[in-house]
């Protein structure tokens, strides 16, 4: 006597239910048996960055410190943070930073599709003729696949897709770190620029009047044919330098056009160099802090949860995978108006498991490549660490000794000044040389222009040392 087909249907109905309870148990049971749970790896960190004069227990302690600031609080210039909230908005790598994060995103998704039933439905219809005997049969069915995840596969895959995520979004910050960065270099640079313009020009205009003087000493015999040479040379090197400087500032522009998001053009100036300001010296703060400041050690370390996960994807190969498939609510009848009438429902139920027996290596050599980009990632990340302490370190000497250099540029160019005078009226008097008049004007013009780019560079040391610390993409 065969058994009837409801009681077929619950037999089924329990055998699903005692295959999950099974699947849930053992999933339970081995999740851990893939490999150990990520930790994070201990990096050995300096009590203080090294070049950083007053770290002590006060400063270190202070609440707050360099690389805590926002960029706006940074910036003083109101032209120079227009164009970087515009560059924030239109740069193209920012956009394109931003398309990956979404791509990382919606591969995400799809990650998590896989933890989940399956079901598709399928209609259908088929015609058959024989003997002259025409036959047609309709068909719908709902198929359901869900793969029983006891190794972690999918949870480890899902757990990999995550991380990447992560890693792509950090990614986008260093890229707007990097952007502020470049925006603010740039901006200095055209401003100095703008000062050595300057300082040529009016060099230049003295060299025009020495000349004009040289050439009545010449015409009245009271001095040499060199001597007007040496001025024409004097005047001919200032505007070939004037040429050159007005080239670069050109040029400067255009890049910070395209790191604006526009075309080449000219670009609107606010403060000039020696107008530039910074927020008063405060404490880098303590070295452990920037592993979690800094966007990209931390996306260093996001690749390596995922490279981490990816091996324990790897090493459930393994192991069979466990399937449930089947048809559930299906109706099948020769009768188109007949199709979903009760008698006319079926039910399949398949579980299924696929074993690895020989795949010729295939999997442990799967293994040991995950294995081995997991060595890489870790290796890529202490690497990080020790990058990112290491431009901290240069950051605080360079500020340091600019400061310094400023200093003793400022009287140098304080003494040339003297001199260059002195070397003017004794040679309106009639009592030095030329020679030494031009040497003196020369060194003058030299260790003007040496201390507005040392001017510049120390506004640009401080950015980059912002950056260093983790701040700028806020």
């Amino acid at each position: 006597m065969f058994p009837s087909p409801i009681l077929c249907r619950v037999s089924i109905i329990s055998l699903a239910r005692a295959a999950l309870a099974v699947a849930l148990c053992a999933t339970s049971l081995l999740c851990g048996c893939i490999g150990p749970r990520y930790q994070r790896p201990a990096i050995p960190t300096p009590p203080s960055y090294r070049g950083d004069e007053a770290t002590s227990s006060a400063s270190s302690d202070a609440s707050g410190t360099l690389g805590e600031l926002r960029w706006q609080d940074l910036i003083r210039d109101e032209e120079l943070s227009k164009l970087i909230k515009e560059a924030l908005a239109n740069n193209l790598d920012a956009k394109i930073a931003a398309a990956r994060v979404l791509e990382a995103r919606a591969q995400y998704s799809v990650s998590r599709a896989d933890r989940f039933p399956s079901v598709d439905a399928q209609p259908g219809y088929s015609d058959i003729r024989s003997g002259g005997i025409e036959t047609g049969d309709s068909l719908v069915s709902a198929n359901l696949s869900w793969e029983l995840d006891l190794w972690g596969r999918i949870r480890n895959a899902n757990a990999a897709a995550r991380a990447t995520l992560l890693a792509s979004e950090e990614a986008r910050r260093t890229v707007l770190q990097t952007l502020v960065s470049n925006i603010a270099g740039d901006y200095f640079l055209l401003r100095d620029l703008d000062l050595e313009i300057e300082i040529t020009k009016r060099a230049l205009s003295l060299r025009e009047d020495s000349l004009n003087l040289v050439q009545l000493r010449v015409d009245n015999g009271y001095s040499s044919e060199i001597d007007l040479r040496q001025a024409e040379v004097l005047v001919k090197g200032a505007r070939a330098s004037l040429a050159d400087l007005q080239l670069q500032m050109e040029q400067t522009e255009n890049q910070l056009s395209i790191l604006l998001g526009r075309n080449p053009g000219p670009i609107v100036r606010g403060r000039t160099l020696l107008e530039q300001e910074m927020p008063a010296k405060l404490p880098p703060g303590l070295p452990s802090t920037l592993l979690d400041r800094r966007p990209d050690i931390r996306a260093a370390q996001q690749q390596l949860i995922a490279s981490h996960a990816l091996v324990a994807v790897a090493k459930a190969a393994y192991f069979p995978v466990l399937s449930l498939t089947g048809s559930a609510a299906g109706f099948e009848s020769p009768a188109l108006l007949k199709l979903l009438s009760a008698d006319n429902r079926m039910w399949t139920f398949s579980p299924t498991a696929d074993l690895p027996v020989f795949n010729a290596g295939r999997i442990r050599a799967n293994v040991r490549g995950a294995e081995a980009r997991r060595q890489q990632a870790l290796l890529f990340y202490q690497q990080t660490v020790q990058q990112a302490f290491r431009e901290v370190a240069d950051s605080l000497v360079a500020s340091r000794k600019l400061a310094e250099l400023r200093s003793q540029q400022e009287a140098l160019v304080a003494s040339l000044g003297q001199a260059a005078e002195l070397a003017d009226l004794r040679y309106r008097g009639g009592i030095a040389s030329y020679l030494e008049y031009l040497d003196s004007e020369r060194d003058l013009l030299d260790g003007q222009l040496r201390l507005a780019q040392i001017r510049r560079q120390q506004l640009t040391s401080t950015v980059t040392l912002y950056v260093a610390l983790g701040g700028g993409w806020q």
